[in-house]
């Protein structure tokens, strides 16, 4: 069976299914609602498309230089609904993560809350950089994502790798690869921000740092959360079931 796990990297899997940023749910279908266009500059049209979930109604914008095309595919008091129309034989999702170039959210997949927000807003602030191809800009947030993430978990150490082993020593639950990660992400960009030495440094390797970030976030904030919940349930369906006993009545 073909490996399709690369689709779950994109933001539009294809003219019908995408990545919803929202309820982080994979392979989802989505409808075009509204399309406008405005002038970018005086020469140069720019258009935007309006993206709604199919699954939790939530709304994306997509900005575009390219003259994309649509079709309508509902009318009426509901609305207008369209969908992307692509040629035979491409790859509609490549596509349209090639056309647009910003898209709100930014992120393929908004990082749940519990990871805290000054972590979130850099990753935004990564994404958006990535987005306009500003590498170093992207480079430097990622950098300052690893060093933050120390900062607020009050790692010890007089530099990164100590300070990212006493993190894996705090968070023993996860998997130790995870921090293994975060110290080839800082040892990259560190490399890219400071000496600039890299070449062929493309987007697409740090759109891999990022997504590698976002895992590790995830692993480290929503991970045991969501296992604590998990617990408070099987044990309040324990009680349920199960009910605490009162002791035997005394004999008369």
């Amino acid at each position: 069976m073909t490996d399709q796990s690369h689709l779950d990297s994109r933001y539009f899997v294809d003219e019908r299914v995408y990545n919803c940023p929202f309820c982080n749910r994979r392979h989802v279908s989505y409808t075009v609602y509204n399309l406008v266009s405005f002038d970018w500059t005086d020469t140069k049209p720019c258009r935007a498309f309006y993206v709604a979930c199919d699954s939790c109604g939530n709304k994306s914008m997509h900005l575009t230089f390219e003259d994309l095309s649509v079709y309508e595919i509902q009318s009426g008091r509901g609305g207008r609904a369209y969908r992307f129309q692509t040629e035979k034989d491409v790859d509609a999702g490549a596509m349209l993560d090639q056309a647009f170039f910003y898209s709100v959210p930014t992120s393929f997949f908004v990082l749940d809350e519990r990871v805290p927000r000054v972590l979130r807003e850099l990753l935004t602030e990564a994404e958006g950089c990535l987005k306009s191809n500003f590498l170093t800009g992207a480079s430097a947030c990622a950098r300052k994502i690893v060093y933050e993430l120390g900062v607020l978990n009050e790692a010890i150490g007089e530099n990164y790798e100590d300070r990212i082993k006493s993190l894996k020593s705090i968070h023993s639950e996860v998997d130790p690869e995870f921090f293994d990660t975060l110290l080839t992400i800082q040892q990259v960009t560190s490399t890219k921000v400071h000496e600039n030495s890299y070449d062929g440094w493309e987007a697409k390797h740090l759109r891999v740092i990022l997504l590698a970030l976002s895992d590790v976030l995830h692993e480290i904030y929503v991970v045991p959360a969501l296992r604590a919940d998990r617990r408070k349930s099987i044990l309040s369906l324990k009680s349920e079931l199960v009910p605490e006993s009162k002791g035997n009545p005394s004999a008369g």
